[in-house]
């Protein structure tokens, strides 16, 4: 049987608890095939105002695609679906999801956890879990997922910025965040310095940059390298 739902708390229950995030959509995941274990976890964190889906083999849960909102997923090591939860970690970084990932299960061998952190895991925890324990570590989770949500957010942002750019000024600000002066931009580009200025203007109004500290940050998130 395969376990795939999504539970919700009230909109009024929602932030209130000792693990909530107060005021932001965010979605626990959880991968475990045993019935028992998706029950109890589902019922600890929707208790806590957590929105949940639970998933009991891995193709339910990649089937269902990666949350549009901050989210993380709880994942026990031991599948019986031909697949561990490591080999499910490996498959996430391949298709690039990012989802900070906490392993939960009652096998584990130094190795494994080694190869899960280095892999880009947050944590892990030992079953019998304890609930105060787990609760704090998906808090955590969940802040790292916000922090890289905002920065995508961010990023998409500059990158439909630069967009607006002319050949020209993408130039001029690669040679910017290089750490080029105006004139020795005119040089490179056999331009009058007063035209890299113009282009420079452009550019920095263009991406809503007030300096050139500005502009190399919101290059550097739009993907402009030097």
């Amino acid at each position: 049987m395969t376990v795939h739902q999504k539970k919700e708390t009230p909109p009024g229950n929602r932030g209130q608890g000792d693990g909530a995030m107060p005021g932001s959509d965010h979605m626990v995941v959880v991968l475990d095939d045993d019935p028992s274990v998706l029950k109890s976890l589902g019922h600890l964190l929707t208790h806590h105002g957590y929105k949940v889906r639970l998933h009991q083999d891995p193709d339910s849960f990649f089937n269902s695609g990666l949350p549009e909102f901050p989210a993380c997923l709880l994942l026990d090591n031991n599948l019986n679906h031909g697949s561990s939860g490591i080999e499910v970690h490996a498959e996430l970084v391949r298709r690039d999801w990012n989802l900070p990932t906490i392993f939960l299960t009652g096998h584990w061998d130094v190795q494994a956890v080694v190869n899960a952190i280095r892999a880009g895991a947050d944590g892990y925890l030992t079953k019998p879990y304890e609930p105060s324990e787990l609760l704090a570590n998906v808090k955590e989770a969940l802040q790292h997922s916000q922090a890289n949500h905002q920065h995508d957010l961010l990023a998409a942002e500059a990158k439909a910025r630069a967009a607006t750019l002319t050949k020209r000024e993408r130039e001029v600000c690669r040679l910017i965040t290089a750490g080029n002066l105006n004139q020795e931009i005119a040089d490179q580009l056999n331009l009058a310095l007063i035209t890299v200025k113009v282009h420079r203007g452009r550019s920095m109004k263009k991406l809503g940059a007030g300096n050139a500290a500005d502009l190399a940050r919101i290059a550097n998130l739009a993907g402009m390298q030097p």
